[in-house]
């Protein structure tokens, strides 16, 4: 059985001993970004200007009906509305233990690791999903909503501010793992979500209050499905692009979604940092700081922590952002381009959650159907049949678990590395700026997918 403190702490079981050095396979890693830049250069150095974004499409037709037909967000707004009322009933009515709670398994594996994964492989899942959005639709079938309030041109910080909200509860807050707390921050957060919306408008409130729906905005565009409409928003055709090209597609730029894209980087590094011995030192060297302050204490210190390592993403990325536009050597607009180049690390996003939550995902999320029996641990016999069902490990031993850690990593590193080349070439018009530009991403690249690897290998693999 899966104790409860696995739930919010990734464990892996066993440790793996490394064949080879850990050292050998960061830099091996490494390696293999450096020669995928080689080959990008090779094979798409002569994309330049707007034909850099140019990419394939195939049409298909059989999805325009199904895309303008109101069944599937009908559908997916019902699975929607389920799952939050799930997460609160449960939450609120359920066991204390979170092994044993439904609202933990619903809420930080099939939601937060699960939705995230596949929103990046099949296209923009909550757009379909999307709870407030189903609720707010279904109450505007009877009466005609109209905004009180003209929304300010507030970008999406609010959205940052929701997502970084979020992770504190996850991360640093200590009380992620209690079924009421995740209940009762379900509920707060849907009030000021549905309030917003009657308030200031659906659309208004979604696309720059709702972290939620921004964030899936941006894992979206990775995904391999685009829609296109007409003026009114009508479906008119469905295309198959490849992987991680509809990042490339025009957007809003500034520096609000620069931060989020950033967040969506720093967070996930910072679950994985705090199995690490650098984060022990950390924290040790903060006692002084942190102990006398007692419960509260250990939040501040993880959400110190968070801020920090996410300035310093956002400085880092910045300074390498500089070189790239003075090697580029064309006037361009900043805060455009930094916001462009920003959406080219999205894959890297990506891959390292999916890295992150591998066994999270295949392992752990199996513990919530002998709960199907019994949801809220009052001694119910539901479904008999699936009451002693055990977790199957068969694709989650450690060395498993690694490889395919290492295989994501590179992999999304290489598309990083082909979309910002892309981008280069759009942005500075010629061959020879696109390439110099290039030299400080690839840097930043090969030191992310060391870093990556560095933390994921802490919990699960041995090794000099």
């Amino acid at each position: 059985m899966i104790p409860a403190a696995s739930i919010l702490l990734h464990g892996f079981g066993q440790r793996y001993d490394l064949p080879i050095s850990l050292t050998l396979y960061l830099f091996a890693a490494g390696g293999v970004v450096l020669i995928s830049f080689v080959l990008v250069v090779l094979f798409a150095g002569d994309q330049l200007g707007a034909k850099a974004l140019e990419y394939p499409r195939r049409k298909l037709p059989f999805l325009v009906p199904i895309a303008r037909s109101p069944w599937p967000r009908a559908v997916g707004g019902l699975i929607g509305v389920l799952a939050l009322l799930s997460v609160v009933i449960t939450g609120w009515f359920g066991s204390t233990n979170p092994y044993y709670n439904p609202a933990e398994y619903l809420t930080w594996i099939y939601f937060w690791a699960a939705t995230v994964i596949l929103s990046g492989l099949v296209g923009n899942l909550w757009y379909l999903l999307n709870p407030w959005a189903a609720i707010y639709d279904a109450v505007a079938k009877f009466v005609r909503p109209r905004p009180v309030f003209t929304l300010p041109a507030v970008g999406v910080w609010p959205a940052a501010a929701a997502y970084l909200s979020f992770a504190c509860l996850e991360l640093t807050s200590g009380v992620a793992n209690r079924p009421s707390i995740v209940a009762t921050a379900a509920v707060v957060y849907s009030v000021i979500t549905l309030a917003g919306m009657f308030l200031f408008g659906r659309d208004a409130w979604l696309q720059s209050c709702e972290g939620f729906t921004v964030l899936f905005d941006i894992v979206g565009r990775f995904g391999p499905v685009e829609a296109e409409r007409d003026e009114s928003g009508r479906v008119i055709a469905v295309e198959l692009r490849p992987w991680g090209v509809g990042l490339l597609k025009p957007g809003a730029s500034g520096w609000d979604r620069v931060v989020f894209v950033i967040l969506m980087l720093s967070s996930l590094a910072f679950d994985g940092l705090l199995a690490t011995q650098p984060w022990q030192d950390f924290t040790v060297s903060l006692e002084p700081l942190w102990l006398p302050m007692g419960a509260f204490g250990s939040f501040f210190v993880r959400t110190l922590g968070l801020l920090l390592l996410t300035c310093a993403f956002i400085l880092v990325f910045v300074a390498f952002m500089e070189m790239v536009i003075y090697l580029g050597k064309r006037r361009v607009d900043v805060k455009a381009t930094v916001s462009m180049f920003a959406l080219t690390l999205v894959p890297i996003a990506l891959v390292y959650n999916a890295a992150h939550n591998y066994s999270y995902v295949l392992v752990q999320s199996q513990a919530l159907i002998p709960l199907l029996n019994d949801p809220l641990a009052k001694g119910w016999h539901l479904w008999p049949a699936v009451a002693n069902l055990k977790p199957s490990f068969a694709l989650a031993q450690a060395s498993t678990v690694w490889y395919a850690q290492i295989i994501l990593i590179v992999l999304g590193h290489v598309v990083a590395v082909y979309l910002s080349h892309l981008r280069a070439g759009e942005r500075f018009r010629t061959a020879q700026r696109a390439l110099l530009s290039q030299y400080p991403m690839l840097l930043l690249m090969v030191m992310y997918t060391m870093t990556s690897l560095w933390i994921l290998a802490q919990p699960i693999t041995s090794g000099a």
